[in-house]
C-alpha cells in the first residue's frame, strides 16, 4: 500500500536535517520503498532486512548497495564517464513503526586512494492524509 510521506535526511542525528521533503512509502511484499524528489535527482530507497539500497536517477546515477560488512563496488554514471566506487557499510539499521519508519546507515566510500567516511538518517513519518 502506497502512502505518502515526510521524507527527512540528517547526516548527524542531532543535526538539523539536510533535506526535508515529501514523497512515497510502498510495502513490497516484506520490503519497503520509499521514493523522492532532490532538486533534480529521483531517489528510490529499498528497504528490507539487514539491507538498504540507495538509487539515484539524474545527472549522476548510481546505486548503491548496503548490507553490513559486506563491500559492494558500484559506478557513478556522470557526464564526464563512469566514476568508480566501492562502499562499505559499517551499521545498516531500519525500523518500522506505525507513522512510519527509520533508516541508519554508516558507511565508508572507497574512491581511488580516498576514503570517506559518511552517516545517512532517514526519517520517514506518514502524512494524516493517507
Amino acid at each position: 500500500m502506497e502512502r505518502s510521506a515526510t521524507i527527512t535526511l540528517r547526516e548527524k542525528a542531532t543535526e538539523a536535517p539536510v533535506l526535508v521533503t515529501q514523497g512515497v512509502v510502498d510495502r513490497i511484499g516484506s520490503s519497503l520503498s520509499i521514493r523522492y524528489h532532490d532538486g533534480e535527482a529521483f531517489y528510490r530507497v529499498g528497504v528490507s532486512e539487514g539491507l538498504v539500497s540507495i538509487a539515484r536517477e539524474g545527472e549522476e546515477d548510481y546505486t548503491l548497495v548496503l548490507s553490513e560488512g559486506k563491500e559492494h563496488s558500484f559506478g557513478v554514471e556522470s557526464p564526464f564517464g563512469e566514476i568508480p566506487l566501492k562502499v562499505i557499510p559499517r551499521l545498516v539499521r531500519s525500523k518500522i513503526k506505525t507513522d512510519g519508519l527509520s533508516v541508519k546507515l554508516a558507511y565508508d566510500l572507497l574512491s581511488g586512494e580516498v576514503t570517506q567516511k559518511f552517516r545517512l538518517y532517514i526519517d520517514c513519518k506518514y502524512n494524516e492524509d493517507t
